[in-house]
């Protein structure tokens, strides 16, 4: 069913009906001619968006993660922000990381260009990633890394979200939202070439499989042959993405999507002592490509097989039963070598030149299905009107595999390395592993005249199986409520609770991971809770603002043991407290703006650092992305972007390392017509050098050089998104 906007709800909510087709019913007391004009204003809202197609431009109004329905982002009593496939294309990232550099509450970069994972955080912590409203990250590696072009957005739900998707870090979540089948047709080929010899060539074809629209493909393609920042690593890519959806009726929706994906790459972070990086040291600075590992035998691999199910059926316009599953089996290797900087010495000579290596070998099978079923009823109790989802979701993870590593202790030149093949480690099975996870919830979204409340409440079970220890079980309720005003003049305030649970699964036997505070080296469920209250105004797609204030409460936070260096500890309580500011405006209709600030006080409350500052959290952020849209000497087609991202300090754990924060330039320019699009981008325009972190434990992080990307796009049989917004 149609939403409807808030003028015609606030008139149509006394005269709801179970089963009841809002957009058909008149309003009670008005004239003909008064409710011609709103049905006008309903048609126009409700057929112009859907929460997972494609969105024109860098404003989305629609959005289902926040409440696994198709719901207004304008009422929705949570912080959620939107990177559309336009703004990716415009910005050209080439990973999802990079895609979250200019929204508010993240940190973008948390570990630099890092070969083997997307590291980023939400509110000064790690978050989990969903790819369709289902998990697919499990631990730090192994698993799929989706690349941007398979995507048609990604949203940002900042804030515990248990209450939905059960075991979940406080952060909130990363959903991934997949290109699907598309009755419009639609033919495109790209290539791009750039820094670091990156070369990949990627397609993207959808439309009809018979003339009545019953059955729709899509099938997206991409290969890559690249090199990295870091000498001797790689970047290459092989996807192959085919979709299908049934449509037998107008109620019935089926889309099934298959993936292979298979990423070869390596070690690109070398674990670098500060002396050198961040501090002095008297052969310079640390070359910021420099390889730390062994090129023989580096290798970080991992390959994907997965089929997801995405179903939807409408009983009317009352009910709807949804129910999505994934399976997805992933091989990984991960052969490295990266320098030991986890003592207080690192250096093995007085010349601080040499250090020891260690060598570390991983290898594993990975299994997991996820499955989401859940019914929507929407109905009236009075002048209220409901829309009430109740579910179940279930997720479970096997593991099996091997693992080997040992300190080689033959001195490594970091200024003027020498790369002498390591031995390879004996190998030791590693303890079977399960972990499943399942939970109830239920959730009511109601409104009543002008006022609009969100209210959920959920139960999960989630079990981790390691052979040869007892099962660790943890249980869990999670609620969440918000109510929201909405204003005549397009402002609606909302305050808003809401909790996390998030079990520490699998710590004991995967050595490093282990809490060197539990006798048997598991770890204890996080807990989360959060209090927020903000405001979201929007008239149109032309101008939109969102804004926050909140407080995080987190217990059982793990933080990493510095005076051993062998594992982590969880801390008694961790707070942070934070603002948040997002813009998105058109200018003019030429010119799009989007723009973003963060504040976080991130700190300690109980355990040994208390009272001292999160590791890697930045106080202060800050960016501006511009794209204009112009004709030259006539001929129409060409933008133009330029954007800035500032990012505050940020400590080691301990306040006593500090990290400098940096600024950083953006550009792009494009031309486009129906059949071709031509971009180059460019970032970190400056080739500024820059640290995104430096930890108590001994390393830093490299952030990412100045990259430039160049790409040519041919499109066929209908015109792409945007071209003809460029072309205006």
């Amino acid at each position: 069913m149609r939403e409807v906007s808030g003028e015609v709800r606030r008139r149509l909510v006394p005269a709801l009906m179970v089963g009841v087709a809002v957009l058909s019913l008149p309003v009670c007391g008005a004239s003909a001619q008064e409710t011609a004009v709103q049905l006008q204003t309903l048609t126009v809202q409700g057929q112009n968006e859907s929460p997972t197609g494609p969105v024109e431009g860098y404003v989305a109004q629609r959005a289902a993660t926040g409440t696994k329905t198709d719901t207004p982002l304008k009422e929705t009593p949570q912080s959620i922000s939107v990177v559309t496939a336009d703004q990716m294309k415009d910005q050209g990232v080439t990973n999802v990381q990079q895609a979250l550099r200019y929204t508010p509450g993240v940190m973008a970069d948390s570990y630099g260009p890092d070969s083997r994972t997307d590291s980023f955080q939400i509110r000064g912590m790690s978050a989990d990633v969903y790819l369709d409203g289902m998990r697919i990250t499990n631990s730090w590696w192994n698993s799929q890394r989706l690349d941007p072009y398979m995507l048609e957005r990604m949203e940002v739900l900042r804030g515990p979200s248990s209450v939905l998707y059960g075991s979940t870090t406080t952060a909130g979540l990363l959903n991934l939202v997949t290109k699907r089948p598309q009755e419009k047709e639609l033919h495109e080929v790209g290539v791009q070439y750039g820094s670091f010899n990156r070369k990949q060539i990627q397609t993207d074809h959808t439309g009809k499989l018979t003339a009545d629209g019953q059955w729709l493909y899509r099938i997206v393609g991409i290969g890559r042959d690249s090199d990295y920042q870091t000498d001797y690593v790689k970047d290459n890519r092989v996807v192959v993405m085919p979709a299908i959806t049934w449509r037998p009726t107008d109620q019935t929706n089926w889309t099934m999507i298959a993936t292979y994906q298979k990423d070869k790459t390596g070690s690109s972070t070398g674990f670098l002592p500060h002396s050198g990086t961040i501090f002095a040291n008297p052969n310079g600075r640390i070359p910021i490509n420099r390889f730390a590992g062994d090129p023989a035998t580096d290798l970080y691999q991992t390959e994907t097989m997965s089929i997801a199910s995405l179903f939807s059926h409408r009983f009317g316009d009352a009910l709807k039963v949804s129910h999505n599953m994934r399976y997805a089996d992933i091989d990984g290797v991960y052969h490295a070598v990266y320098a030991n900087s986890f003592s207080p010495a690192p250096y093995l000579d007085p010349a601080q030149r040499t250090v020891s290596r260690y060598v570390d070998w991983w290898d594993a099978h990975r299994k997991t299905f996820t499955s989401d079923t859940n019914a929507e009823l929407k109905f009236a109790g009075g002048p209220v009107a409901h829309k009430l989802l109740v579910g179940f979701d279930f997720r479970r993870m096997s593991e099996n595999g091997q693992t080997g590593g040992y300190l080689d202790a033959t001195p490594f030149d970091l200024y003027s390395p020498t790369y002498n093949p390591v031995a390879a480690p004996a190998m030791t099975p590693t303890p079977g592993l399960t972990q499943r996870q399942a939970g109830f919830y239920a959730q009511d979204q109601m409104r009543w005249g002008d006022l609009i409340g969100v209210f959920g409440l959920r139960h999960d079970s989630a079990t981790s199986e390691i052979a040869g220890l007892e099962p660790q079980t943890d249980r869990a309720w999670s609620g969440r409520a918000g109510l929201m005003y909405e204003l005549p003049m397009g402002l609606t305030p909302y305050v808003s609770y809401a909790q996390s649970f998030d079990p520490q699964f699998g710590s004991a036997p995967y050595g490093n991971d282990r809490c060197l505070d539990s006798s048997s080296g598991l770890c204890k469920p996080v807990y989360g809770e959060q209090y927020e209250i903000g405001f979201k105004y929007s008239q149109s797609k032309d101008l939109v603002i969102n804004g926050a204030l909140f407080d995080i409460t987190q217990k059982n936070r793990k933080t990493w043991d510095a005076t051993s260096n062998l594992g982590y500890t969880q801390i008694g309580k961790a707070r942070i407290r934070g603002a948040e500011l997002e813009v998105l405006a058109t200018v003019a209709r030429d010119i799009d703006l989007i723009g973003a600030y963060t504040y976080l006080d991130a700190k300690v409350e109980e355990g040994d650092n208390a009272g001292k500052r999160i590791e890697t959290v930045p106080q202060h952020q800050a960016s501006l992305w511009a794209k204009y849209r112009f004709a030259l000497l006539g001929n129409p087609g060409f933008s133009a972007g330029a954007g800035v991202r500032y990012i505050g300090s940020v400590w080691d754990g301990t306040d006593t390392i500090e990290t400098p924060g940096y600024t950083l330039f953006d550009a792009m320019i494009a031309w486009e017509n129906e059949n071709w699009r031509f971009q180059v981008n460019g970032t970190n325009l400056t080739d500024k050098e820059y640290f995104t972190a430096c930890l108590a434990r001994g390393d830093c992080f490299y952030g990412s050089g100045r990259t430039i990307l160049a790409s040519l796009t041919y499109k066929f049989g209908a015109l792409s998104r945007g071209a003809g917004a460029a072309a205006r």
